[in-house]
């Protein structure tokens, strides 16, 4: 029994009568708890409080979730340019393509009137802006003046009214007269056929007229 009992532990003991079986209990104190109540407590809380301590959702770390955010934002700005520079490229290869289009073989003849317009305009304004060429003007002369019979007395050449002052005093055998409605350079002879004509006219209809007869050709 001495070995039951811890030393201040028969101070708590009490005699009982027979009726209770004649034997000693113990009587504990108040606040008595077992001896390994405290370390057994101690324990369970101690796992109840890990186990509520790893319930817990880990803190994120702010470097890492930033990281993470600028990795996609960078990633959709690089999505974004991707799709802006694809579209770009499918409008520059839509307008090449309506381009090669409009420079497919066109329709006979279509090329040389295309060329002959282009031609006659380019002279024509070079016409119109060169100097008159008295020489040459003269040349003219002489030659529509060569169509006139020897027997017509009444026949005379005309010419642009800016242009007689530059022929005047020349030996061309026929009456020049000024006539406004022909363009500079040009000589004109009426006759009772019809006219004759040398200028810049009547080149441009001949050039045109070669220029015509090409169109089918090129």
């Amino acid at each position: 029994m001495s070995n039951f009992w811890r030393g201040d532990a028969g101070a708590d003991a009490v005699s009982v009568g027979i009726g209770d079986i004649g034997g000693v209990i113990t009587q504990p104190r108040a606040g008595f708890r077992a001896f390994y109540s405290d370390r057994q407590d101690a324990h369970s809380f101690g796992m109840h409080q890990g186990r509520r301590a790893s319930d817990r959702e880990p803190q994120a770390d702010p470097m890492e979730q930033a990281r993470v955010e600028a990795f996609t934002m960078g990633f959709e700005d690089g999505r974004r340019l991707t799709e802006e520079s694809f579209s770009a490229d499918q409008d520059a290869c839509q307008r090449l393509a309506d381009a090669l289009e409009q420079l497919a073989p066109a329709t006979s003849g279509t090329l040389s009137t295309i060329l002959s317009a282009a031609v006659i305009r380019l002279v024509g304004q070079i016409v119109g802006e060169v100097e008159i060429d008295r020489d040459l003007l003269l040349e003219r002369c002489h030659t529509v003046a060569a169509f006139i019979e020897d027997t017509d007395t009444k026949q005379a050449l005309h010419v642009h009214p800016e242009d007689l002052p530059l022929i005047s005093g020349s030996e061309i055998g026929v009456p020049v007269v000024a006539d406004a409605g022909l363009r500079r350079g040009s000589v004109r002879l009426d006759t009772a056929d019809g006219w004759i004509e040398d200028g810049p006219d009547v080149r441009l209809s001949r050039l045109k007229a070669m220029l015509d007869d090409m169109e089918g050709k090129l």
